[in-house]
């Protein structure tokens, strides 16, 4: 009996030690925010979106031009339609805007900005974006800035192309710029922003797996205790 207890906890420990060596080894892995999740087609009803992943917040706000030249609120748009041109048509765009998509102006008449504040504030690293809706000649640029509702500063140069359809880029600069923005890079280009990525820092997770760890260890030793009672 003592053998077939020693035999079971060392099993139990043992998978304690795997899931403690899968859950380190998932700590530097990207935690993807989708800005459609549930591959919707209608109205947000609102111009702000709060995405929620692996229990990490970023925010989703989309602007548009007025006619005295002032960016207001925009109410965004969940897109999901069959690909067009090569290019895929599902993301986040803008309730009334052409194809319901960011488009290019001149000068820019709408954006997509999301707010990365409190995931910068955990040290997140590595910020990528995905766009759809790229079709040949069409582009998206990024911009930079510290103030809501504010374009800012250009980040690198202008992504253009099928090429780049639904596929991550590195945002230039990540870390620097509380609100990272979308916008449509030349003259035609309607595009769909689908999703976010980033790189958290080994002490945001290690919390985590520390509880994580510790509610395996006690549920062994527990069963260590009751099969020892049971003796």
């Amino acid at each position: 009996m003592k053998t077939a207890i020693a035999n079971r906890c060392t099993n139990a420990l043992r998978a304690l030690a795997l899931a403690s060596v899968l859950a380190v080894s998932s700590a530097g892995a990207a935690v993807v925010w989708n800005f459609n999740p549930n591959n919707l087609h209608a109205p947000v009803g609102s111009d702000t979106l709060v995405l929620t992943s692996e229990g990490f917040q970023i925010t989703a706000r989309g602007y548009t031009r007025t006619g005295a030249g002032d960016y207001v609120g925009a109410e965004l748009f969940f897109k999901n339609r069959p690909p067009d041109g090569g290019a895929n048509e599902l993301g986040l765009g803008l309730v009334g805007s052409p194809f319901n998509e960011f488009n290019w102006g001149d000068p820019l008449p709408n954006f997509l900005q999301l707010d990365l504040s409190s995931i910068l504030a955990l040290g997140f690293t590595d910020g990528m974006i995905r766009v759809t809706s790229l079709q040949e000649g069409e582009g998206f640029q990024l911009f930079g800035s510290n103030q809501q509702g504010v374009l800012g500063t250009a980040l690198g140069g202008p992504v253009f192309g099928l090429t780049f359809d639904d596929q991550f880029v590195s945002v230039p600069d990540f870390g620097m710029f509380q609100f990272i923005s979308i916008v449509g890079a030349a003259p035609g280009s309607n595009v769909l922003p689908v999703a976010f990525s980033a790189v958290p820092e080994m002490s945001t997770v290690l919390p985590l797996i520390g509880l994580f760890v510790a509610v395996i260890s006690t549920s062994v030793l527990r069963r260590r205790r009751a099969a020892q009672l049971s003796v």
